[in-house]
């Protein structure tokens, strides 16, 4: 469940508020006074079920547990150590020689996508055909 139970808390209040205000008019104080602690509950109770929902399938909960874990390292540690130049590099080199004298043995091809064809040969009388009926619809 993502959140605190703050988020119900406020929510159900200002439902509270709001439906004791509209209610007043037209009904009297006990009446509008129930209505609200209805509206209180009930939205109390929704708030509540789209927290755990949000925690429980749509996994916000565990989003928020990594960002919660990183800003308590953040600035913690500091990482010095830089990896070997001359030997990844000596790697690097080599292994994009090798991949380029065995071609065929990785199974890579080049991308020969087919060219496309355009019909030269429309006569006059299809086009102006096709162009009434165009403009007609």
């Amino acid at each position: 469940m993502i959140g605190t139970i703050r988020w119900n808390l406020l929510l159900g209040a200002i439902s509270f508020v709001v439906t004791l205000s509209t209610s007043l008019i037209n009904n009297i104080w006990s009446t509008a006074l129930i209505r609200s602690c209805y509206s209180f509950v009930l939205l109390f109770l929704l708030v509540f079920l789209v927290r755990w929902i949000l925690g429980s399938f749509a996994g916000i909960h565990k989003i928020t547990e990594i960002d919660e874990a990183a800003d308590d390292n953040k600035g913690t540690a500091l990482d010095m150590t830089t990896p070997d130049e001359d030997e990844s590099l000596n790697q690097l080199l080599k292994d994009s020689r090798d991949s380029h004298s065995h071609e065929g043995e990785n199974g890579f091809a080049p991308l020969n996508p087919p060219k496309l064809s355009r019909k030269v040969n429309m006569e006059t009388g299809d086009m102006v055909q096709a162009l009434r009926q165009m403009s007609d619809e």
